[in-house]
């Protein structure tokens, strides 16, 4: 047997390069073995990131090893002239990604008591794009996102074999992002190969083709409509947003679409004028907009009233008939899809936030759009022209109505105006009434649904708001004096007085109606408090009052 020294005492490099060869493929071995063991029982952050730590330490210590084997080799190939070993490559060989999981820490220890912004699709898909580009070139695992949103991403690239025709692939990359932080509404955005099953509750994304199967279903719970912290979402039909732990297993599509779904309800509290408008209407916009038409309703709590009612904006943010997934029986099959829809505050649209920052001077502008209205803004009243500004009075029939009507309507034709009086007749066909209230310079009416026609005035005109008593200027003023201003409207509000409230017939001075309120709010609850303060409630307006709440208004219309 040759010695394994030379002369000089020195290590032979053959024997040398041999013998780090093994060492370095023995400790890799036992680092991955120790990796594969060990990732199995992951289940808190601490964990992952140890585990993502270690990787990160073995590619380490596997380069060093390569620089140190090269050194080797190099030095054996000058003092011995052995040729290096041509580098093996199979034809045609795939390349793939590894399948990367982004999973909520909810449940993880390090994150109790740690606070969070709320989650932003704008940031998350700015992030996304980073992350694939770092994670597609390096193969690494990211480090696991420990926030309140839940993230479940599933990535594949692979090269065409040389002797197909190079295509497009379905599926870029599959991912669940949802988000349940917002005190409004609860978002999940799918990309991916989704299939939803007919007459069923459930959203499916099947993962693409991989080496790599998830070993168990992740799924999401989700109720599409925008009054998250109300209990009319008891009757909101729950979704279901899964992935499925075997493709084959997802059921076939019968119908493939190639533009994104959106999934919303039409309950709740849809059929009322102002909900339609705060709970849907504006988020759906908000939602949509971004994809000019091209995008599926896909409908749970179907109200077929609702889309026929507001078929001139509903055609215009998707150019397909709904879907009904409570009833329709096929299996519809999208690239992309949006379960639940944004939602910000009451008739308003927060800008910072939106995609593509739209807000609610976009949303006006769009309803000028739908309904053909000629005037985008109250230009002021011209004296010499001797032109009328038009006022539109809300007439209300039972609850918070005018009890002395016709003073009423007199004093305001007397001032100087052109008066429009609209009762519930009037107001039936949405595209005549939009009109309407275009036309006008001021918009007056008690506390109630019908003010959400201010969505439709001009720029410039007013909004008069008549608040029932008693101590419900708070309640009145979220809903229709704060979105005001983004949708370039004044604002101008009337407080009934005890004398002029019909309550005065009712309860004694003294009665906790007049003196504490809310401590029957407090008390009795929600519906009691309605039932009281806007039920039984009608309004004698003390025209005296009221007429010089109106001269003011004029005077700030009179163009000098």
């Amino acid at each position: 047997m040759k010695s394994t020294t030379d002369s000089s005492g020195h290590v032979r490099p053959r024997r040398l390069s041999c013998a780090a060869l093994c060492g370095c493929l023995l400790m890799t071995v036992v680092l991955v073995c120790l990796i594969r063991s060990t990732s199995n029982s992951v289940s808190t952050c601490k964990s992952r990131r140890l585990m993502f730590l270690l990787r990160n330490w073995v590619d380490a210590s596997v380069k060093t090893w390569e620089i140190f084997l090269f050194a080797v080799s190099l030095r054996l190939f000058i003092e011995t002239n052995v040729p290096f070993p041509a580098a093996v490559e199979e034809p045609n060989a795939e390349r793939q990604v590894p399948l990367m999981y982004y999973y909520s820490c909810h449940d993880a220890p390090d994150t109790v008591g740690t606070t969070s912004r709320p989650f932003s699709f704008e940031e998350a898909e700015a992030s996304d794009v980073s992350m694939e580009d770092e994670s597609i070139e390096s193969g690494e695992l990211d480090v696991l996102l420990c926030n309140r949103s839940v993230v479940l991403q599933l990535r594949y690239e692979g090269k065409q074999h040389k002797n197909e025709p190079i295509t497009e692939s379905p599926i870029d990359g599959s991912r669940v992002v949802c988000d349940f932080t917002s005190d409004r509404s609860d978002t999940c955005w799918m990309d991916g190969d989704i299939r939803v099953p007919g007459r069923s509750s459930t959203i499916m994304l099947a993962p693409p083709p991989t080496d790599r199967i998830p070993t168990e279903n992740t799924t999401w719970k989700i109720k599409p409509y925008t009054r998250k912290w109300e209990s009319t979402m008891e009757f909101i039909k729950e979704l279901t947003v899964t992935t499925a732990t075997d493709p084959q297993q997802a059921p076939r599509c019968t119908v493939n679409h190639s533009v994104p779904a959106v999934f919303f309800s039409t309950g709740g509290f849809v059929g009322n004028y102002f909900h339609d408008f705060t709970d849907v209407i504006v988020p759906l916009f908000m939602t949509v907009r971004r994809f000019d038409g091209e995008v599926q309703f896909v409908v749970t709590d179907l109200n077929n009233r609702f889309f026929d009612k507001y078929q001139p904006i509903l055609r215009r943010l998707s150019h397909y008939p709904a879907i009904d997934m409570d009833t329709d029986d096929r299996v519809h099959c999208f690239p992309h899809a949006q379960v639940g829809l944004m939602s910000h505050k009451e008739l308003g649209i927060d800008a910072s936030r939106s995609p593509n920052r739209i807000s609610m001077n976009d949303f006006r502008e769009f309803l000028r759009t739908c309904f053909s209205l000629e005037r985008r803004s109250s230009t002021g009243i011209d004296q010499q022209a001797r032109i009328k500004p038009r006022l539109l009075l809300i007439l209300r029939k039972g609850s918070r109505s005018f009890v002395n009507e016709r003073e009423v309507i007199g004093m305001v034709e007397g001032l100087g105006f052109e008066l429009i009086a609209a009762g519930p007749e009037e107001t039936k066909n949405l595209s005549s009434f939009a009109q309407t209230v275009n036309s006008v310079d001021v918009l007056i009416g008690v506390h109630g649904a019908g003010l959400t026609n201010m969505v439709f005035l001009p720029t410039n005109a007013t909004l008069i708001q008549i608040i029932p008593c008693c101590n419900l200027k708070v309640g009145c003023r979220y809903i229709f004096a704060d979105p005001a201003p983004d949708m370039g409207i004044r604002y101008v509000e009337y407080v009934i007085a005890e004398e002029e409230s019909s309550l005065i017939e009712q309860y004694p001075r003294d009665h906790a109606v007049f003196s504490d309120p809310l401590s029957i709010l407090k008390q009795q609850g929600f519906y009691p408090f309605w039932d009281i303060f806007l039920n039984q409630q009608k309004v004698k307006i003390d025209v005296r009052r009221f007429r010089s709440v109106l001269s003011q208004v004029l005077q700030s219309h009179v163009k000098y």
